[in-house]
């Protein structure tokens, strides 16, 4: 586990928190990809290229790439892209917005606890 990560990417804190935690695991693998999905026109954040030299002072050879998903959630466009990657740890932030919210209109945390098919790492 941990040898082709992917990690989804949306500038919050709460995905800068992830990447941060799982650097150790980061810095032994294989490959990493950051993965941005349907970044803004302007992107008001670090965006995915930003943290990939980010983690390359740390010794980190990541791919930055951004993907356009109007048909299906950010959920699932992460676990079929790490699935397509062959990826075996998915990397991402959980609860961008209040546990009430999530739980009475979903979100990608949510849709990744239910639908998960690989280990995932997320951190608040």
């Amino acid at each position: 586990m941990g040898k082709r990560i992917l990690v989804g990417w949306n500038a919050s804190r709460e995905a800068a928190r992830a990447v941060n935690d799982a650097l150790p695991l980061l810095a032994a693998a294989e490959s990493v990809r950051i993965l941005t999905i349907n970044p803004p026109e302007a992107e008001d954040g670090v965006s995915g290229a930003d943290i990939a030299r980010h983690l390359a002072r740390h010794g980190v050879r990541a791919i930055a790439d951004h993907t356009v998903a109007s048909e299906i959630s950010e959920a699932d466009v992460l676990l079929n892209e790490a699935f397509d990657q062959g990826c075996d740890l998915l990397v991402a932030g959980a609860y961008g917005h209040s546990r009430v919210r999530e739980m009475l209109l979903g979100g990608v945390t949510r849709r990744l606890l239910e639908g998960m098919t690989l280990p995932v790492l997320l951190s608040h």
